[in-house]
């Protein structure tokens, strides 16, 4: 991908240099790993590695004592394997200058193993360019029959699946959500996953009565299935709170014809001019009463003497006999 074009290979190793300045074991040595397989297979990213420091930040974690052994070897080999590769890497001085470095303060480099000692750059094409062009043919006219699948790239196909499910299912797992969501290695490894999904997919159509290439090209597609499903599982909560609308509180308007407004207009004190519209005259004098035992004069009595202002008012009424 990086080769084509189709992934930044700064934003690849400027991923995996965060990755490294991590304090999580497992991920430092991924990372370390995933940084091994780029500069193996892509000349580029030699150029990238030194312009983004990544050396100093290998130099840091040697020199953390909190390091695990495992780590620390693995930078060392990578180290020393690029140190000594004067002939490829003489353009870029500060590969040789790293490994003296440490050599010359006495740090010890443990034994390389073979896979260390391979030569670092890789063939950049595995495939025939015939088998290359009937790829393209496939993905553009899917009615044409795939070629089957040589054991050697079956192989590699599944090696490449199973590290791109391990180095995800990490990244999801370690990091927190939101930055493990939009980090840049996630991005990329999220894309390897799922085109490492389509090649195992066509391994299975071409795959023939080969019951154990089909029985493991299963057994992979249902792990990259479980890593993708796991990333979408992790999106789903992000975006539904992205378009979470804030809550409206109802407001119930109850209209004028209500009932309840009704009893509330009833319980309401009236005039006694309304009153006495409204109701019988019965009960009109039966309010005044009431009135006059409570406040002392009858309600709209103001109101008859401003109208008869000749009107006499009657004493009152005594039940004890005058004398």
């Amino acid at each position: 991908m990086i080769n084509q074009d189709r992934v930044s290979s700064v934003e690849m190793i400027r991923g995996i240099k965060k990755r490294i300045m991590l304090k999580t074991p497992r991920i430092q040595y991924l990372a370390l790993v995933l940084l091994e397989t780029v500069v193996k297979n892509c000349d580029k990213s030699f150029s990238e590695v030194a312009a983004e420091r990544v050396l100093d930040e290998m130099v840091k974690l040697i020199d953390d004592p909190q390091t695990v052994v495992n780590n620390r070897n693995k930078a060392l080999m990578l180290i020393e394997s690029w140190g000594e590769s004067s002939d490829e890497l003489r353009y870029l001085p500060v590969y040789e200058e790293t490994y003296k470095s440490l050599k010359s303060r006495g740090i010890r480099f443990p034994g390389r193993d073979d896979e260390s000692l391979a030569p670092i750059f890789t063939p950049p094409r595995s495939a025939p360019a015939s088998e290359s062009n009937a790829t393209v043919a496939q993905q553009f006219h899917p009615d044409i029959p795939a070629q089957p699948f040589s054991a050697e790239q079956r192989k590699e196909a599944f090696d490449v699946a199973r590290n791109s499910i391990e180095l995800l299912s990490t990244v999801l797992s370690s990091s927190p959500q939101q930055d493990a969501l939009e980090d840049d290695l996630t991005i990329t490894l999220l894309r390897q996953c799922r085109e490492s999904q389509y090649t195992v997919q066509r391994i299975i159509e071409t795959g023939g009565d080969n019951e154990a290439l089909l029985f493991e090209a299963l057994n992979v597609n249902d792990e990259i299935q479980k890593v993708l499903s796991k990333y979408e599982d992790m999106k789903k909560p992000l975006v539904a709170q992205q378009e979470q609308e804030p809550a409206m509180i109802p407001v119930a308007v109850e209209p004028d014809d209500s009932p309840r407004v009704g009893k509330e207009e009833a319980l309401t004190r009236k005039p006694a001019g309304v009153r006495t519209g409204s109701q019988g005259g019965n009960n009109g004098d039966a309010m005044d009463d009431l009135d006059e035992m409570i406040f002392g004069n009858k309600a709209g009595g103001t109101s008859e003497a401003g109208s008869n202002p000749n009107k006499k008012q009657q004493p009152p009424k005594d039940d004890l006999i005058n004398l």
